[in-house]
Order: C-alpha cells, then sequence, then structure tokens
C-alpha cells in the first residue's frame, strides 16, 4: 500500500503494445503463447533498461484484453522514462501507444476495490459500480446455504468447484470506500455464521485474513450503516 499511496499523487503511464497479426488466436483474438512470450521479454528488459538508466520509475499492474496485454508504470520522470520505453519497444519491433493517467482514473482496471478505498481515490461516478466476482470456501452443504443467501441479495451464481470447495458468485456493487466495504460488511460475517470463509477477493491483505480458525478483523465485522446497505441491497 506505501507504494500505491506514492504512485496517487503521481502519473500513471499506461502502455500499449500492438501485438502481429499472427500472434493472436483467431477465434478470440487472445495473445498466443508465442505472444506472451515476446510481451514479457519486452517488459523484462524495459525494467532492466529504466533500473540502468536510474529511471525512477515503478511497475504496478498489468491488463489482458482487446488483442493486447497492457502495462502500468509510475514514475517521477516522465519524459525519461518514455524514450526508455520506446527503445525497448523499438528492440523488440513494437509500435508502442503511451497514455499518461491519473491513479484514480485507472483503479477500477487495476486495483482491488478495498485498496480504492483505502486510498481515498475519488472514482469517476459512471465507474463507481462494477461487475465483481465473489469467493467463498466451505463444505458443500454450508456453500449451497450461502448460495440460497446471496441470491436473496441480489448475487448471481456463477460456479461451484467441488474438489476445492468453492463457490464464486457475482453482483454489480459499489467499490468506492463506503459503498464497498458495506458489501464486505453484509457478506463475510454472512459467510462466517455459515461456516464458510470468503477467499479475500477484491480485498488487500487476501484470503488468509478470513481463515475460520482466525478471528474476523474488526473492519468486517458488521454492518453499522443500516441506511446504505439498504440502499446497495435493495432493503426496505
Amino acid at each position: 500500500m506505501a507504494l500505491l499511496r506514492a504512485a496517487a499523487s503521481l502519473p500513471i503511464l499506461l502502455l500499449k503494445l500492438s501485438p502481429r497479426a499472427n500472434e493472436l488466436t483467431p477465434r478470440d483474438a487472445l495473445l498466443t503463447p508465442k505472444g506472451s512470450i515476446r510481451n514479457y521479454a519486452f517488459l523484462e528488459k524495459l525494467c532492466e533498461d529504466l533500473a540502468t538508466a536510474g529511471c525512477p520509475a515503478c511497475y504496478l499492474a498489468e491488463r489482458h484484453g482487446e488483442g493486447r496485454r497492457d502495462f502500468y508504470f509510475t514514475t517521477q520522470d516522465v519524459a525519461g522514462f518514455e524514450q526508455i520505453a520506446r527503445m525497448a519497444a523499438e528492440a523488440f519491433a513494437f509500435p508502442l501507444i503511451l497514455e499518461q493517467h491519473s491513479l484514480a482514473a485507472v483503479a477500477p482496471l487495476i486495483l482491488p476495490a478495498e485498496a480504492i478505498g483505502d486510498l481515498n481515490l475519488e472514482i469517476a461516478p459512471d465507474a463507481r459500480i462494477r461487475p465483481t466476482r465473489f469467493e467463498f470456501w466451505g463444505a458443500e452443504p454450508a456453500l449451497k446455504k450461502l448460495c440460497a443467501e446471496l441470491e436473496k441479495r441480489g448475487y448471481r451464481f456463477l460456479s461451484f468447484e467441488a474438489f476445492s470447495r468453492e463457490l464464486r458468485m457475482a453482483k454489480n456493487v459499489p467499490i468506492d470506500g463506503e459503498g464497498f466495504g458495506a458489501v464486505l460488511k453484509e457478506i463475510v460475517p454472512l459467510a462466517r455464521s455459515l461456516q464458510c470463509s470468503y477467499c479475500g477477493t477484491e480485498t488487500v491483505e487476501g484470503r488468509d485474513q478470513f481463515l475460520l480458525t482466525r478471528p474476523l478483523p474488526e473492519r468486517y465485522a458488521g454492518a453499522s450503516r443500516v441506511g446504505l446497505l439498504r440502499r446497495i441491497f435493495g432493503r426496505s
């Protein structure tokens, strides 16, 4: 989180690499293994070149889609970073598009929803509701009960994996700090009451904090904003 707090006041650079036609699968335009290898070779060279040049930059995230893999960096030296990035792209014959954004603008795409609230980022109104997947672990009978309870609250069943004992649900939920916090305060205690554990999807600390052998962290212990929950879950 310290890195992200620093990045909140710095420019975020989005690197879009255009793959070759033969590096995409014909059916769904995803990168082939060969295309992925060339992408990561570029990333490795870029990081090495940045370190050699002493450029104050840090890799943040990557995102897949639209027939390519995008990389996100933050830096205090935009001009220096761009020069190094373009040279690395040329070394691999990559056409490169470089865009500059704020962390708040790209946060809904690359950050866990909980981190957005922890960083107090102002998210654009049209990005504050996001389709989000939630995963839970437990015994099959308990997960079936949990699934039924979540469906009453507007969640949609995605899948159940008997081998891993994981239930996956989805819902469009708010990803601002207050809104997503209220979502977690509803579903985390609900899961625990049925002897299931939340798998930590979209949280900063991940799944271990929700193990049934551990006390539930106070921030998830229960909802305190009844009015907000009624708005989120449509209760009367």
